[in-house]
């Protein structure tokens, strides 16, 4: 592995403000880099280190699974069992197995999916079983056991299996059989409400980094709701493929897929042409992905607190060039004196997609791309100009990765724009010119 280029190519992306969060490179079990980029609080000038704890989403999954799995091998449940024998008088709980819910086969519909989830639901504290309440008695999407559908449900019903079965709650559970063990003394179960010291927070963008839409801790618990480090991550990582806290024949099932490349808690299929487990992460502000590469004994754990950061293609990219693969370095952020700011804005529509509009907006002689990034929210970054010649001008974006070339006319006219995304997409825009 070139250790070198690697060094280069985070740089280039630190110099750019690209990396926000914390990162952990591991190759043969020995750490090569364990590193903070950017801000953990922005109000307070609070860097990210390698100890900054993050919510780490869905990667709470895994640590779920394995309790359940934990307890399948204590003899206190079956991962076949039905969840009706654990949760009584639980619609159709009879059809639904344990197992169903670990591997999102259960067909109960994903509440985080309902249509006011996001605007309203979120930032509404609840109990656990004022959350199974509200999704119990919806008809389910499909048989269990016939489909693959992500559902954050099945998880809560685990987290309510594991607190009848064990006599624990949840967040007591996973300290005493998880993170004790494993000397994992960074990771918890944030309620929102106690303070945990070095806990990073999250963020969105508009412009310049904004507070995240709130959400209620309350209720994630088993589906998305653990905080962490990415040493303490680690350390769980090899536990996992040394069998310290359950045995082989369990371990090699829970990360076994069931349909299509998920397994329980983890995701297991070829990426770069090599068998890896994975899962990422995404709630209020943060993001998170967790690659190990089972043969080569490589793992890639990145946790951000902003929520623009392309974790996961930013963790592939770092995979590639310790495995030799080309990868592309971003323009360096040197801006030139470029002051035709009013040629430049407009709307442009995507030559293959005319229903999809770039925004190039001028503010206070700056100018600013609006576009939709994932699951269609509006962000606005701040253009860069860093080149400009006779027939073409190009702009970088300020936070992530991403390039517009402005192809001109002599007179300044735009002819047309190339645009490259941050997964080095690229498409072609042209300006909308207003009639007269």
């Amino acid at each position: 592995m070139n250790e070198e280029r690697l060094d280069k190519w985070i740089k280039r992306y630190e110099e750019n403000n690209y990396l926000n969060g914390s990162i952990l490179i591991a190759s043969n079990e020995k750490i090569l880099l364990n590193k903070g980029f950017g801000m953990a609080n922005w109000e307070h000038g609070v860097p990210n280190k390698p100890t900054t704890k993050f919510h780490i989403g869905s990667l709470s999954k895994a640590f779920t699974a394995m309790s359940i799995f934990q307890l399948h091998e204590k003899g206190k449940l079956c991962i076949d069992d039905s969840i009706g024998k654990y949760l009584l008088n639980y619609p159709q709980g009879e059809k639904i197995t344990i197992y169903h819910c670990l591997t999102n086969t259960s067909g109960i519909p994903n509440y985080t999916s309902a249509s006011d989830f996001w605007s309203t639901t979120m930032r509404l504290p609840m109990t656990l079983h004022q959350l199974l309440d509200s999704f119990k008695h919806l008809e389910l999407n499909f048989e269990s056991g016939r489909k693959f559908e992500y559902s954050n449900s099945g998880y809560s019903l685990l987290t309510a299996i594991i607190e009848k079965v064990s006599g624990m709650s949840y967040a007591n559970y996973i300290g005493e059989n998880i993170c004790l063990p494993l000397g994992m003394s960074n990771t918890g179960c944030n309620d929102g409400i106690e303070i945990v010291e070095d806990l990073a927070s999250g963020y969105s963008y508009w412009e310049r980094p904004i507070h995240s839409a709130y959400a209620d801790l309350s209720f994630p618990l088993g589906a998305y709701g653990l905080y962490s480090t990415t040493a303490d991550l680690f350390r769980w990582s090899q536990a996992l493929v040394s069998f310290q806290i359950l045995n082989e024949e369990l371990t090699v099932r829970m990360l076994t897929p069931n349909l299509g490349s998920y397994a329980s808690g983890w995701a297991v299929s070829d990426k770069l042409g090599r068998k890896c487990m994975h899962h990422s992460g995404d709630i209020s502000g943060f993001v998170s992905n967790f690659l190990r590469f089972i043969d080569e004994k490589v793992t890639i754990i990145f946790l951000s607190n902003m929520n623009v950061t392309p974790v996961t293609h930013i963790t592939q990219e770092m995979a590639k060039i310790i495995f030799d693969e080309h990868v592309s370095l971003p323009i360096p952020t040197l801006p030139i004196n470029f002051t035709s700011f009013e040629l430049v804005a407009g709307k442009y529509f995507i030559e293959d997609d005319h229903s999809k509009i770039l925004d190039i907006s001028l503010k206070n002689g700056e100018l600013y791309l609006t576009v939709p990034k994932m699951y269609g929210v509006l962000y606005k970054f701040k253009l860069v100009p860093v080149s400009h010649n006779a027939s073409k001008t190009t702009f970088i974006t300020e936070m992530i990765n991403e390039e517009l070339i402005f192809n001109h006319s002599l007179s300044g006219q735009i002819i047309s724009m190339q645009y490259k995304d941050f997964n080095e997409k690229k498409c072609i825009a042209f300006k909308t010119y207003s009639s007269k």
